[in-house]
């Protein structure tokens, strides 16, 4: 009997199927009527070190050139969070 019983899946065991067949899960892209790009979540990596980062294809994760693209990365966000300041304040 205890063989025709199903286990669960759990959460974990279902994000991993998902990996395994290359899904891009918790994307979202806005286009205009005209076809341009508005809004696009995650935002997509300005720096340029992110873009080298992903061309390479090393084994593991650098921490000391991740907190390098993460401090470039910060630049950018600030830089936006400034501008939707300033047109909250007009």
């Amino acid at each position: 009997s205890k063989s025709k019983m199903k286990k669960k899946t759990t959460k974990t065991q279902e994000a991993k199927k998902i990996l395994k067949k290359k899904f891009k899960v918790n994307t979202k892209i806005v286009f205009t009527e005209d076809g341009e790009l508005v809004q696009q979540w995650p935002p997509v990596q300005k720096s340029s070190l992110a873009r080298a980062g992903e061309e390479e294809d090393a084994s593991g994760i650098s921490l000391e050139k991740a907190r390098e693209i993460l401090q470039e990365e910060d630049k950018f966000d600030k830089e936006e969070y400034r501008r939707k300041v300033k047109e909250k304040h007009r």
